[in-house]
């Protein structure tokens, strides 16, 4: 056990982060020459690195909000997510009549919860799967299912939350009508008969920061067979609507595909350098943002007696009047456990940044191990998969640079 060289009751020392190096080697030296320096605050510099990787596991099954949409970024590309979808009717038993009806409609609804970007017409074209979403299996946004038969092109065009209507082709209302009584009689007899709906974009020329990801209610999408009795008189009743909805969250999944080309995080991809200027994290299939902190540790062994009492990490952003900044931003990282932590943090809307803090006893535990190379500290925003949002970050030579402070204790 270490001996105790001075009591230190309230001492609190502020490293700050910046981007510059410094030689650290004789930090806190003169402390034990002169007692009147205990009690002054201790002001050091360290460097950060800072770049973007490509992070392709995210998970896109069970998300709070499937995403539907495309938008070209001049920050990180071209972004596109369609959607995958496993309908079932509203109840089954259903007797659809097999003459004398004509159909009115077919047409899908969705719901739109919330609109990321800047809205402009898009065209989806609308599929009938050939396979259906397996309940039982878990969707990353690079996974996909086939299809062949377009079944109708829609285009959304919206600006704010609400449920919207696009008719489908009638040819198809035609073969979901073939439906016998068997087909009707359960989920496995209908999902044999009817697997779902792929919902893609069509390839597009959106312009520089042009395009919107729509977040959508799993529970509003649905798609609706209108029809009525051509007989004066039938002497049979049959229902006039047919509602095939989403019967669970894990009968849905997003396929998000990632351009970079001609964007600023294609810059910092192919040259990590780059990425001390700015540095890139955005939601779907694409790019993340990475830190290291390659001098903590041996500023920490230097001197080996810091109790750390805070640890608080500070990133500032570049605003974007097209692609809003997120409420909230998580920082990852490998804890000592060997699984992976999160800690998040709300913008500071007037200085434009985001302050994380970490578990003192986890950061002092990662230290004392030699193990905080490996911690892996990751910058996401909040619900990835669930959310499009882009944020173009101050790297560690930028003009805004990222700010570390640490207080602790020297005993």
């Amino acid at each position: 056990m270490k001996k105790l060289k001075y009591s230190l009751f309230g001492l609190c020392a502020c490293i700050a982060l910046f981007s510059c190096e410094k030689d650290e080697n004789n930090l806190g030296a003169k402390i034990g020459d002169d007692k009147k320096l205990v009690g002054a605050a201790i002001i050091d510099t360290f460097k950060v690195i800072t770049y973007s990787n490509i992070k392709d596991t995210i998970k896109s099954s069970e998300q709070i909000s499937p995403q539907l949409g495309a938008y070209h970024s001049d920050e990180v590309g071209l972004v596109q997510s369609a959607l995958f979808v496993t309908l079932k009717p509203d109840s089954f038993g259903t007797n659809i009549p097999k003459s004398n009806f004509k159909i009115d409609s077919l047409f899908l609804t969705l719901d739109i919860v919330d609109v990321y970007g800047k809205s402009v017409d898009q065209k989806f074209d609308v599929y009938r799967l050939d396979q259906q979403v397996n309940k039982d299996s878990i969707y990353y946004a690079f996974n996909t299912l086939e299809y062949t038969d377009l079944i109708g092109t829609i285009t959304i065009n919206a600006t704010d939350s609400n449920i919207y209507g696009f008719p489908l082709d009638t040819a198809f209302a035609n073969q979901l009508v073939l439906a016998d009584s068997t087909d009707m009689s359960s989920e496995s007899d209908f999902s044999s008969f009817f697997k779902g709906i792929a919902i893609v974009p069509k390839t597009n020329t959106l312009g520089s920061n042009e395009g919107a990801i729509y977040s959508l209610n799993r529970t509003g999408i649905k798609m609706h067979l209108q029809y009525h009795s051509t007989l004066l008189n039938p002497t049979k009743t049959y229902d006039t609507e047919i509602i095939f909805d989403v019967e669970s969250d894990k009968l849905i999944f997003t396929n998000a595909t990632h351009d970079f080309t001609g964007s600023g995080v294609e810059k910092v991809l192919n040259d990590s350098t780059l990425g001390q200027s700015y540095f890139y994290t955005q939601s779907l299939i694409g790019s993340i943002g990475k830190v290291n902190f390659p001098s903590l540790q041996a500023w920490y062994l230097d001197t080996n007696n810091y109790l750390i009492n805070k640890f608080e990490f500070t990133v500032y952003v570049e605003d974007n009047s097209t692609f809003t900044l997120p409420l909230e931003l998580m920082l990852t990282y490998k804890n000592s456990f060997g699984g992976t932590s999160f800690t998040t943090s709300i913008i500071n809307t007037t200085s434009n940044s985001y302050t994380f803090t970490i578990s003192p006893s986890e950061l002092d535990t990662q230290l004392k191990s030699g193990t905080i190379k490996n911690m892996d500290f990751t910058l996401l925003p909040t619900f990835p998969g669930s959310k499009a949002n882009q944020v173009k970050i101050h790297g560690g030579e930028g003009a805004y640079p990222p700010e570390l402070k640490i207080h602790y204790t020297i005993y």
